[in-house]
């Protein structure tokens, strides 16, 4: 079906559901709100990764430049610098212009693997920022107990950051450096021990659910479910948190049945993907327990220590 009668057909099924129970248009505003405040809040969207991914951005302020086929034989039209050995690494190096002061690209008197962990931590902990100021913008978020709020961010964070991080990935690597640079996946794993296996968890994860083809209006949502879970330990007042979060899950029920009419076992499929993320998130705190046992070198930035204390 082309692109604009969808998106005709799409808009009459919404003003229909609307028209039938005055409940949807509310539904529908609260994820307007939901996107706009994920747009705000997260300058990577899915869309701009995908574009990148795909050789369709032009904007080279986001995109990097025109090349031609990789040395990898991944053929993109337009793409990031491609890192795909130590030598292309330390030609990207120049090439990429970073602005986090963790940057490996900026740190050249350590391994390689310990700037590449130590630009992993970087970025979480901007993503970090970003989710608090998503999270801030949740009706009733802030009306919550104040060390609810901490709580839901503690165990959600990481949940999200690897949600996010999918869009960023294909099959054959990830985007880096806000889209200026492409990491490729054999090169992660080529790594030393116990670096080599650190992202491969989150690749597997990411194919699985990037097949789920969720749009950034459905990922606005899905991720403030994430957030908005009654579940996680510690938490005084559970009661308003799964109200709330019940308001985001039909929220995200109607969301998926408008923008995925043809789907209609994916909002069961996305509530298991929670369980698989936790999973992910698990193996995530293993590993990084064995390389903070072995590397002598290797520093957490304070707010990810305390983010990772008693997680679990």
């Amino acid at each position: 079906m082309p692109q604009a009668e969808k998106e005709k057909l799409l808009a009459e099924i919404s003003s229909d559901i609307d028209q039938l129970n005055p409940e949807c248009a509310d539904q529908r505003v609260l994820a307007k709100h939901l996107y706009d405040s994920y747009l705000k809040s997260f300058p990577l969207t899915k869309a701009k990764a995908r574009a990148i991914l795909t050789g369709r951005a032009t904007d080279k302020s986001v995109s990097g430049r025109y090349v031609y086929k990789s040395l990898t034989g991944i053929a993109f039209k337009t793409i990031p610098v491609v890192i795909y050995d130590m030598n292309s690494l330390m030609m990207g190096e120049d090439q990429i212009k970073c602005q986090y002061s963790m940057s490996p690209y900026l740190e050249q008197n350590k391994e390689v693997a310990i700037r590449i962990f130590q630009r992993c931590q970087s970025r979480s902990v901007e993503a970090v920022r970003e989710i608090t100021e998503f999270a801030k913008n949740i009706p009733g978020f802030v009306s919550l107990d104040l060390n609810d709020q901490v709580t839901l961010l503690k165990y959600g964070v990481h949940e999200i950051i690897f949600t996010m991080l999918a869009s960023l990935m294909n099959k054959d690597g990830v985007l880096i450096a806000d889209g200026q640079g492409f990491m490729t996946r054999e090169f992660l794993k080529s790594l030393r021990k116990p670096f080599s296996g650190f992202m491969e968890p989150k690749f597997e994860f990411a194919i699985r659910f990037n097949a789920l083809e969720l749009d950034d209006s459905d990922l606005a949502i899905f991720i403030a479910v994430i957030i908005l879970s009654g579940d996680r330990p510690g938490l005084l007042n559970v009661k308003p948190i799964e109200d709330i979060q019940d308001t985001m899950l039909q929220a995200l029920e109607l969301q998926l049945k408008i923008n995925h009419p043809d789907s209609s076992q994916l909002f069961a499929k996305l509530l298991q993907k929670m369980t698989d993320l936790r999973q992910v998130v698990t193996e995530h705190v293993q590993h990084l327990q064995v390389i903070r046992k072995t590397e002598a070198e290797m520093s957490l930035h304070p707010l990810l220590q305390e983010i990772y204390k008693d997680l679990y």
